[in-house]
């Protein structure tokens, strides 16, 4: 899709690529496919010649849509009939960073979990309540493979490339790109500024896990040190000392960068977004969000327009 994520389609192909020099021959092949068979466009303006129109080959092992920037396919209907026929055909279908959307509206992950990138889960949610979405980096489910994009798209290509030649040469492949760890699917994707859940401390990660999943209704920091079973200064100190930043002040940031996603890529009204990231008035919300980023949630939408 144009101004696709070349992050994405990179570190999906540079496995493959470092997979077939190391085995000594050809294990794998792949071709770029565009809606109309012209260039297509990376979101930083680099160019890629397509080798065919999609659809115009026979059917490939795998299939991967890459979107970035454009959710909007020039053909949908031509697209979603070209998905379906190519997954009727046998071909395991997936997408990265946040071609899932694609894939949704072609009615091909109606039976599978899925995941892509953080920034476009609050838009899939509106548009696909129905379909279970995972905030993990990478998810293999009933056939098709979804990805959050980035460096995402490594650990699932080297995953795949594990279980078809071993983990050895998966261990090899992610030594020449300097990769010091493979990640399962299992691995949370981090939003925002967040800092990793993996790497803190048990209580800390703790404390952050429960705050994410509570953005809509911000529970008390009290509350939170009690279940973590540790005071509010020490739990003060561990965020100071991971996140440089008191409980209340990460807590509400988080909130923030929530509200933001949501003013980005939903069709949700100001006030209803506040009131979805725990904000008690729209005139906090909008106070909150100004003190933070520099402008006003009005102003944010009509930067990104």
């Amino acid at each position: 899709m144009d101004l696709f994520s070349m992050m994405s389609v990179t570190c999906a192909i540079e496995p493959l690529r470092v997979a077939n020099r190391l085995l000594g021959y050809e294990a794998y092949r792949w071709r770029f496919a565009s809606e109309d068979g012209q260039v297509a466009h990376a979101s930083n303006g680099f160019s890629v010649v397509a080798d065919e129109r999609f659809g115009a080959s026979p059917a490939p092992n795998y299939l991967f849509v890459c979107a970035g920037m454009t959710l909007v396919a020039k053909d949908q209907t031509r697209l979603s009939v070209i998905l379906n026929r190519r997954a009727r055909e046998g071909c395991r279908v997936g997408a990265l960073s946040m071609g899932p959307i694609l894939l949704a509206r072609a009615g091909l992950l109606t039976n599978a979990r899925c995941t892509l990138h953080w920034e476009g889960q609050p838009a899939f949610r509106e548009e696909f309540p129905f379909i279970e979405l995972s905030n993990e980096i990478y998810v293999i489910d009933n056939n098709r493979y979804t990805c959050a994009g980035g460096t995402a798209a490594l650990d699932m290509i080297l995953h795949i490339i594990s279980e078809q030649h071993g983990a050895v040469l998966a261990r090899s492949i992610a030594n020449q790109f300097q990769v010091q760890r493979i990640r399962t699917g299992a691995v949370e994707q981090r939003p925002g500024s967040s800092v990793g859940l993996d790497t803190l401390p048990a209580q800390l990660a703790q404390a952050l896990g429960i705050m994410m999943r509570n953005l809509e209704k911000p529970v008390g920091i009290d509350s939170i040190a009690r279940t973590c079973g540790m005071s509010i200064r020490n739990l003060e100190r561990l965020f100071q000392r991971h996140a440089d930043s008191s409980p209340a002040r990460y807590y509400k940031i988080l909130r923030l960068e929530h509200a933001r996603d949501l003013l980005l890529h939903t069709n949700l009204a100001h006030i209803d977004i506040g009131i979805a990231t725990g904000f008690c008035s729209s005139s906090y919300f909008s106070a909150s969000y100004t003190r933070h980023f520099g402008h006003t949630p009005s102003q944010e939408r009509i930067r990104n327009l």
